[in-house]
């Protein structure tokens, strides 16, 4: 006689087979997507007081990537070898949102062509630069509007910080804007740090942010100083290597 239980054993290896068929049949989760950016930006000629304008090449990234491009400007017309009078450097870091929209993190840095000086000048210039606060942290430039501090530390490496980081042991806690001056701390003791540059001069030339764009639409970031960064962006599916 048959036990009555074998029906139930026969649905039981039913279900587990149909389990393993149905989840041999999930399709692999897509790749993230590609995100293309296109950036242009306008800056103040410091010798004309002008604005000019550079445009970065189109760059394709994958979603959550980070993309460097460097621009170099047009050519010095009073320089023998044709060297650009200033160049750019980009830093691009695009995100695709679930809503359709793109977070891109944008860092841009002008650099103009040194003029010539002055050696004693110069020499005065490479006294004051070696000098810092208690030999620990230079303050040399401020975003203020994007709350982001550029401080180099005592072994010379220079980075944006912002308030609550910690740099060699210190913890930025305030900025005066007035005063220009950034308090750090170590424990109980707390030091000043004066601006080293002016914030005009410093954002004319730098300029770091998050801006957010929908795909076809063209987003101006204003700085300071003539400064100004246009940025569009459109996502395309990433094809998948087969």
């Amino acid at each position: 006689m048959p036990s009555p239980m074998a029906p139930h054993h026969l649905l039981l290896a039913l279900g587990s087979f149909l389990a393993v068929s149905l989840g041999a049949q999930v399709p692999a989760p897509a790749p993230p997507p590609t995100v293309t950016v296109r950036t242009s930006v306008s800056h103040l000629d410091p010798k004309t007081g002008k604005s000019d304008s550079m445009t970065a090449p189109s760059v394709s990234v994958i979603s959550g990537s980070e993309a460097r491009v460097s621009v170099a400007g047009r050519p010095d017309p009073k320089d023998p070898k044709g060297k650009p009078e200033s160049s750019m450097e980009l830093v691009i870091a695009p995100t695709a949102q679930p809503d359709g929209t793109v977070s891109i993190s944008l860092r841009v840095v002008i650099a103009h062509k040194p003029e010539p000086v002055d050696p004693k000048q110069a020499g005065r210039e490479r006294k004051r630069e070696s000098k810092s606060p208690d030999g620990t942290l230079t303050f040399y430039s401020v975003l203020a509007q994007e709350g982001l501090f550029s401080i180099q530390d005592s072994k010379g490496g220079r980075r944006w910080y912002k308030i609550g980081s910690t740099v060699d042991g210190w913890t930025l806690e305030s900025y005066d804007k007035e005063k220009e001056m950034l308090v750090v701390a170590q424990g109980a003791t707390h030091q000043e740090l004066r601006l080293y540059k002016s914030s005009i001069e410093a954002s004319a030339s730098e300029l770091s942010t998050v801006v957010t764009v929908r795909p076809g639409e063209v987003v101006k970031v204003p700085g300071v100083g003539g400064l100004e960064v246009s940025v569009s962006a459109s996502v395309s599916a990433t094809p998948v290597a087969r």
